[in-house]
């Protein structure tokens, strides 16, 4: 069985919805329908800034997984945390994952970005200088398009419906699927078929 780690904050965490209804959840569904023996641990904690995560992840890496989805910066952003402390907090939980063996990819959240704003451009960067450092895949954006439309959104208008939800795995699906097919010596891929 391949284990997917999913770390992140409310948004990978599945928060004001039924937990089938996560990211997590949703992601396993789908991965599931298509033939591969999966896991995928919901290591979402809302209000989680990357410090947190890194704070948690050791008992976290106990599952031994896979793969790691990192996706932190929107409490980060909130917070006004300074870019740098935010990308040291991610190297170093890439720095982790990696050493244990798993792939590791990085999700943004450009989305939630004003991109006329100096410094969301430097946030935005940290993303690409993170993933760029440790040679890891980026989804620039884990919830495009999702962020202040009703039909996709709670009704803060932030945090994803379960519509929202789908479009989240539609979006990370493709590079998720070509990320199991490379992984380490060892894991199993798909379910035996009968």
């Amino acid at each position: 069985m391949i284990r997917i780690l999913a770390l992140g904050d409310s948004l990978t965490a599945g928060y004001g919805l039924a937990p089938e209804d996560s990211f997590a959840s949703r992601l396993e569904q789908a991965l599931d329908n298509e033939g591969w023996d999966i896991l995928v641990i919901n290591g979402g904690v809302s209000g989680d800034t990357a410090r947190d995560g890194l704070r948690r992840l050791p008992g976290l890496m106990k599952h031994e997984p896979d793969l790691v989805i990192v996706q932190f910066g929107a409490n980060d952003l909130y917070a006004g945390l300074a870019a740098a402390e935010v990308r040291s907090s991610l190297e170093r939980i890439m720095d982790i994952c990696l050493d244990s063996g798993a792939s590791v990819l990085l999700a943004g959240i450009k989305g939630l970005l004003n991109q006329d704003d100096d410094w969301s451009r430097q946030f935005q960067q940290v993303y690409e200088q993170v993933a760029r450092s440790r040679n890891i895949p980026l989804v620039p954006d884990f919830m495009p398009g999702i962020p202040g439309n009703p039909d996709l959104t709670l009704a803060d208008g932030l945090h994803p419906g379960p519509a929202g939800v789908d479009i989240m795995v539609a979006n990370i699906l493709p590079l998720v699927r070509s990320m199991l097919k490379n992984l380490r010596p060892g894991s199993v891929e798909k379910k035996e078929e009968n």
